[in-house]
């Protein structure tokens, strides 16, 4: 989405980044500045995906409300006989105070969405985080697992190996009698 203010965005960008110490050495300034590029597009802080929508609704809002108050006024100037410059004056002060309303408005309901949105992506991060600790979860189990099987393995192979030397023991013993009753 194309900001249009870019060089207030600019400037901005590069406050921020002073005020809070972030530049492309610290290893932590990436996610942070991805964050303020995504969602901050001026001071404001609408959302710069929300930003072109609001302008033009704005801008819809604003020639429909212009529109109708000028034919309004000057229709009903004409037909009181109001002079020309009250009527000029009068439409001024509607659009005006219209402007005015309908960017608070906006503003409001784009701070809104923005809070929508830290939630939705708060929402996304923990959940990427409960899968990776779920994750982490089952491989420590897994290893454990692997773990009592080399240990089972180990005692079996202990077992086979006290077993062998118990029949060595065995062969010997027999080999000895049968030396013995040899005569």
């Amino acid at each position: 989405v194309r900001a249009p203010f870019p060089a207030f965005y600019g400037k901005f960008r590069r406050k921020l980044m002073e005020d809070t110490h972030l530049d492309d050495k610290d290893g932590n300034a990436l996610p942070v500045l991805e964050q303020v590029d995504k969602y901050v597009a001026f001071p404001g802080g609408i959302p710069k995906k929300w930003l072109d929508p609001a302008f033009y609704i704005f801008l819809v809002a604003f020639i429909g409300y212009a529109s109708w108050v000028i034919v309004g006024e000057i229709r009903e100037g004409g037909n009181a006989g109001t002079p020309p410059l009250k009527t000029a004056e009068s439409i001024v002060t509607h659009l005006s105070a219209f402007s005015v309303l309908l960017t608070i408005i906006i503003i409001i309901f784009c701070k809104g969405l923005e809070r929508v949105m830290y939630y939705l992506d708060a929402k996304r991060i923990a959940d990427q985080l409960r899968q990776r600790v779920e994750q982490a979860e089952q491989r420590i189990e897994e290893e454990k697992q692997r773990a009592e099987q080399a240990e089972q393995r180990v005692e079996q192979a202990e077992q086979r190996a006290e077993e062998e030397k118990q029949r060595a023991e065995q062969a010997e013993r027999l080999l000895e009698e049968t030396k013995k009753n040899k005569p």
